[in-house]
């Protein structure tokens, strides 16, 4: 199996673990839509957004070939690649205790009449 396909089976692999993870926190109907789709959308963004640097020719396809500079923009993108779905995944669970506070803290205030 080549390098690419290597990476793009381990990006894969790293989402669906993501979404089963999102699944998991049983936000209300519709809710994990939103991290679902930035699970997904934004490893393909960044792989998209590389190919076509190298394919434009910003960046050498080569790594030994690139330049100081190209070599930090492909270190930060492999960085984002594999994080982002961790980062979708973690905002997800924060904005569920983040909801669940803010239902307490209503729950608490109401007067009753």
């Amino acid at each position: 199996m080549s390098d690419d396909l290597f990476i793009y089976v381990v990006v894969a692999l790293n989402i669906l673990v993501q979404l089963m993870l999102i699944h998991s926190l049983r936000f209300p109907p519709g809710g994990r839509r939103k991290y679902y789709l930035l699970a997904i959308v934004i490893p393909i963004a960044i792989m998209l957004a590389m190919r076509l640097l190298i394919v434009v020719g910003a960046i050498n396809n080569r790594v030994a070939d690139q330049s100081t500079v190209a070599q930090l923009v492909t270190s930060a993108a492999g960085v984002l690649l594999m994080a982002s779905p961790w980062l979708v995944t973690m905002f997800a669970i924060v904005d569920k205790k983040r909801s669940a506070w803010i239902k307490k803290l209503r729950a608490e205030t109401e007067e009753p009449i």
